[in-house]
């Protein structure tokens, strides 16, 4: 349904709310997550509305992400295996990984005939390696619930908002 102006200021001003609630929520997010990556949260949001705004699409999203990390762990072990590991580094060019990021991209674009989310897959697999950076020292385990909390939080807040805007959606349709 076209909104207009007016209408799509009630939704603006809605999902506003929701942004603002889940930065007060974020106070408490960190403490299950093991760190603040607010970001993830927001960027899953939007992952949501790439998946067509349905819970099933939610679901791919976070498996997306999973498989995302799964990719990122790959991709570092591979960096550290032999014939890998002592590639040369010409011009600071990280041959090592290149390679590793070759290997491990065949699989992953082929998981679509899963019906695996390549976006999403790609999305969480850049979000791993961005806390990876963040969160220097931690292990994997701590890297990747890091993410997937803050992904199905982010998820959640998705739905939210494809439900609200539906609910006033059929007010506007019964007018």
């Amino acid at each position: 349904m076209a909104l207009k102006n007016s209408q799509l200021m009630v939704v603006s001003l809605g999902i506003a709310v929701q942004a603002g609630i889940l930065v007060l929520l974020n106070t408490f997010i960190p403490k299950l997550a093991g760190t603040d990556a607010m970001w993830i949260a927001f960027q899953a949001w939007a992952v949501y509305f790439l998946a067509g705004c349905t819970p099933m699409g939610g679901v791919k999203s976070f498996i997306g992400y999973a498989t995302g990390i799964a990719a990122s762990i790959a991709i570092i072990e591979l960096m550290g295996a032999p014939g890998i590991k002592g590639l040369p580094t010409p011009g600071g060019m990280n041959l090592a990984m290149a390679l590793a990021v070759f290997i491990v991209v065949i699989p992953a674009i082929m998981s679509e005939n899963f019906k695996n989310m390549v976006p999403a897959l790609f999305i969480g697999s850049g979000a791993f390696f961005g806390l990876s950076g963040l969160m220097e020292g931690a292990s994997y385990a701590q890297i990747t619930r890091a993410e997937l909390v803050y992904c199905a939080v982010g998820l959640l807040f998705g739905f939210i908002t494809v439900f609200g805007r539906g609910m006033y959606e059929a007010t506007l349709s019964k007018r």
